[in-house]
């Protein structure tokens, strides 16, 4: 076994959920001085698997052509990191800074990610309102009250 989830909506969400931590990474790889490709190389060995795979795939693409088409055929395929692999393409195009737009770019992730796990947690108690209804209660009348009124009616 891979390690890797076998359903595709779980990939996804394992994906998703990498991607703050990737663009941290490749920030602090960026802003330690590496160009765009070794960054790629150093969290392609470091990252989440998800987005390792992902990363892998890029660096060997850029074996065959230029790394910013390696990227942007990246970028097309996979939505989760087209705003990372965005943000090193302008990076190796312009030579702009990608460091600081990849640390706004996970917190922004981090907080996309908080506010989508609050919205389940409000949905919690709908839930959790059937089977505390039909099975909690039920039970609780059961071993509890039906034993008081049964010993009552026996005398």
């Amino acid at each position: 076994m891979n390690g890797r989830p076998r359903h595709p909506r779980r990939q996804a969400a394992a994906l998703v959920a990498a991607v703050p931590l990737a663009a941290d990474l490749l920030a602090l790889a960026l802003g330690a001085g590496l160009t765009p490709y070794l960054a790629l190389e150093v969290v392609a060995r470091w990252a989440p698997p998800p987005v390792a795979v992902r990363f892998e795939a890029v660096l060997a693409g850029a074996r065959e052509r230029r790394l910013v088409d390696a990227l942007e055929a990246e970028a097309a395929t996979c939505p989760p990191l087209r705003a990372v692999l965005r943000a090193l393409i302008a990076s190796e195009r312009l030579g702009a800074p990608a460091a600081p737009s990849l640390s706004r770019l996970a917190v922004e992730a981090r907080l996309r990610a908080r506010q989508e796990a609050l919205a389940r947690a409000r949905t919690v108690p709908v839930r959790l309102l059937f089977p505390l209804v039909f099975l909690v209660l039920p039970a609780f009348l059961v071993l509890t009250v039906a034993p008081v009124l049964l010993a009552g009616f026996a005398r």
